[in-house]
């Protein structure tokens, strides 16, 4: 996969379509999260996350993307998507990152996770960014974005709440990512 054209072709299917937002009135609360892409010698990287252990978090110790509520002093979801991905990781995405769109709205189904419309935006960094994690984030990897293609890493994983349903999931060296995260990846595929 060549990198650069990659990219470029990423920041012009996002420039070309208008993406999906929430109904108003289907949510309560709003999000973003930066999809973080970035060149390596294997081709691109995105950047996920292993939130940390914590009651008040719904998504505890689950993969994610960075990113998280909007604040009422964030003047966007951009803005959100900034501010949280500099207290999570370190990137300041203002400065360092170059925005390349933005992804379908994505809402979680379950009735125990709030209602939130999460906004997920793609962002590219420099090959030398290297995120340093916040207290809310135990771990920070990159995943080679080949992972999303690859049989190799395709899993399905089945809950405690629910053991009679399976999800899907991709299974990168012990990280197991699924739910809304994989959702947003999966629009990302679609793009490309």
């Amino acid at each position: 996969m060549a990198t650069q054209s990659t990219l470029e072709r990423i920041a012009l299917e996002l420039e070309g379509r208008t993406p999906r937002r929430a109904e108003p009135g289907s949510f309560e609360e709003e999000a973003a999260v930066s999809l973080i892409l970035r060149a390596a010698d294997s081709g691109l990287e995105f950047l996920a996350i292993r939130r940390a252990e914590s009651e008040r978090d719904p998504w505890s110790g689950h993969m994610a993307l960075p990113g998280g509520r909007r604040d009422p002093a964030d003047q966007s979801l951009w803005a959100t998507a900034i501010r949280e991905t500099q207290e999570e990781v370190g990137l300041d995405l203002a400065s360092a990152g170059r925005l390349l769109g933005e992804l379908n709205v994505v809402q979680p189904t379950s009735r125990q996770i709030p209602s939130i419309a999460i906004t997920p935006f793609v962002v590219t960094v420099s090959r030398d960014s290297t995120p340093i994690v916040g207290p809310e984030v135990e771990r920070a990897i990159w995943v080679p974005l080949d992972a999303l293609f690859e049989r190799k890493y395709r899993s399905s994983l089945r809950l405690e709440q629910a053991p009679d349903r399976e999800f899907a999931a991709i299974d990168y060296e012990g990280y197991v990512i699924w739910g809304l995260t994989l959702s947003i990846l999966g629009q990302l595929v679609e793009v490309l």
